[in-house]
């Protein structure tokens, strides 16, 4: 009895095991098949042309004026006079008065002279009457034949010329001292430093003021060698300068005067000095002022200034024909700039250039083009 029961709960359990097994196998789930989905990248493109470009080379300085003059006293004595704009940051026009020096010496030294001139004068025509009544009288007394130099009173005529000329130097040097107790303005200047005050004594030579060039001011512009290269002219090549002050950006024309001749070593750059003036533009130009330089260089013929986006590596391209099918090409780059890479060789007019990075480039592979890019 019981070994018939085993068997019959043998025989149940396997039945349900069996029903299981089938059931699961029946009702398992059918992976779903999908179609694989190409993916082909969208990228942006310029359509090249040839075209001329005028290369454009930046740089930056700081001015400072384009002469600095110490005024010193050319003579002696105290001051007596001085401008009344005679004051740091203060503006005077070429020859405008600064200071004075007492002139009574002066005048004193110039009326002597002028009256040792008058009786060097007045000497001269003397000798110069009694050498004529000499002539005259060594004729008169049958004189034959040319008469000699004394006779004729010619030494004490070259006398009496030469007191004239020491009396003239004279009488122009104390003229000269007397226009000289009048400091002036060798140019138009603003002044620096004042280095005196009313009632100062001076000694010849003794600094009286400093002074800088009012519209005129230099500034050093560090080029690199590789712009240096794409600088024709120098001398007289025009640049624009700005300064950004406040917000607003204030412009001024300049022009290269020359190079400083040698290249510095730290960073490998030309160091250009440029002119600019004042009144060449906006206001606010002024000495210690930072301001960016934009320098006229070579036009370069028939090239493709092409984004900077679309050039990969160090000299390559991707080129998308018309049925939308790259092709990656080296291309000859001859000026690189911030936005822009300057190309002459690889590339004919109207091709269409890809400007958006594509990973893993390979030739023949399809794009999607998105736009035409200008910049």
């Amino acid at each position: 009895m019981k070994k018939s029961a085993q068997i019959i709960l043998i025989i149940i359990i396997g039945t349900i095991a069996a029903f299981v097994y089938f059931g699961l196998v029946l009702t398992k789930p059918v992976a779903e098949i999908k179609e694989r989905i190409r993916y082909i990248p969208t990228v942006d493109i310029w359509d090249a042309e040839v075209s001329d470009y005028d290369v454009i080379i930046k740089s930056q300085g700081v001015t400072k004026p384009k002469r600095s003059t110490i005024l010193a006293a050319e003579v002696a004595g105290k001051v007596v006079a001085v401008s009344p704009k005679f004051e740091v940051g203060e503006y005077f026009d070429e020859g405008e008065i600064i200071l004075e020096i007492d002139r009574a010496d002066y005048e004193a030294t110039e009326s002597q002279a002028a009256s040792v001139l008058a009786d060097a004068k007045l000497a001269l025509e003397k000798e110069s009457a009694l050498a004529k009544q000499a002539l005259i009288d060594w004729k008169a007394l049958g004189g034959d034949g040319t008469p000699n130099d004394l006779v004729l009173r010619k030494p004490q005529m070259q006398s009496a010329l030469a007191k004239v000329v020491s009396a003239k130097a004279g009488f122009e040097k104390a003229a000269r001292d007397l226009d000289r107790t009048k400091i002036r303005s060798p140019y138009k200047c603003q002044i620096r430093e004042s280095l005196v005050e009313l009632g100062s004594t001076l000694a010849a030579g003794s600094a009286a003021a400093a002074v800088d060039s009012a519209n005129d001011f230099e500034l050093r512009l560090p080029v690199s060698l590789e712009d240096y290269a794409f600088i024709d002219v120098i001398a007289g090549a025009p640049l624009t300068l700005e300064a950004k002050i406040a917000g607003v950006v204030y412009k001024w024309r300049g022009e290269l005067l020359r190079t400083e001749g040698q290249v510095d070593q730290s960073s490998q750059s030309v160091f250009f000095v440029a002119n600019v003036n004042a009144v060449e533009g906006d206001k606010f130009l002024s000495s210690g002022l930072f301001l960016n330089a934009k320098i006229s260089g070579k036009k370069l013929k028939d090239v493709y200034a092409l984004p900077r986006k679309a050039l990969y590596g160090k000299n390559k391209i991707i080129i998308v024909g018309s049925d939308n099918k790259v092709s990656s090409r080296e291309v000859v780059v001859i000026r690189t700039e911030r936005n822009k890479v300057i190309v002459r060789n690889g590339i004919e007019n109207g091709e269409r250039i890809a400007t958006t990075p594509i990973l893993n480039v390979i030739n023949g592979m399809e794009v999607n083009c998105s736009k035409n890019v200008t910049q």
